[in-house]
């Protein structure tokens, strides 16, 4: 109960301040397990994706995140759970595929870190992870995080912010560049004009 309130009060709050829009959120499979990667620039993202799903997300964020009492608690609400990067974190590791076995979604943020507004690198752990894990990837485009809250800024300023997301692919079998292809191809496109 407490995961739908504190949703619907994000989203309340997003298309107040935000105008918050979501596209092809039907492309993300009503059951089984599935992955959704997105982009990254914002610590608004793991909010704002959490949102934007019509399943509950479980995702993985920076442990720092869980320091600010308001934010974790949107974020445990929301699904979250802390990664301590640069430690090969086990734990957070196997939690995400005893989720996908459980039959649940996945979030991911395949960068690692926010970016400066361009698509940045992907890390090649988190690739390797939907290669193991062979079940569904949907892409998510996040556009006006990063116009919104910057990351040399602590308060978020009002503007659009549009989630959109990419019809379901299946990774197996393929190589880790096949997938870094594949991904930035999508996110390309969906963070383009063309979606709007």
């Amino acid at each position: 109960m407490i995961y739908y309130i504190c949703k619907y009060l994000a989203i309340f709050l997003l298309k107040v301040f935000f105008s918050f829009r979501v596209k092809g959120v039907n492309h993300i499979p009503r059951q089984g397990p599935c992955i959704l990667v997105a982009n990254h620039s914002s610590n608004l993202d793991p909010i704002v994706l959490g949102c934007a799903s019509s399943r509950r997300v479980h995702f993985v964020a920076k442990e720092e995140l869980f320091r600010n009492p308001l934010v974790s608690f949107f974020l445990r609400r929301l699904g979250a759970f802390p990664l301590h990067r640069g430690e090969g974190d086990k734990e957070a590791v196997k939690r995400i595929f005893s989720l996908l076995k459980e039959g649940k979604v996945v979030g991911l943020f395949p960068e690692g870190t926010r970016n400066q507004g361009e698509l940045g690198t992907f890390q090649r752990g988190a690739l390797k992870l939907l290669l193991r894990a062979e079940v569904p990837v949907v892409v998510a485009g996040i556009r006006g995080t990063y116009e919104s809250l910057p990351r040399d800024k602590k308060i978020p300023r009002p503007f659009p912010i549009q989630v959109t997301f990419s019809p379901p692919f299946e990774v197996k079998g393929w190589s880790v560049e096949e997938v870094e292809k594949k991904i930035r191809e999508e996110m390309e496109v969906l963070l383009s004009d063309e979606v709007q």
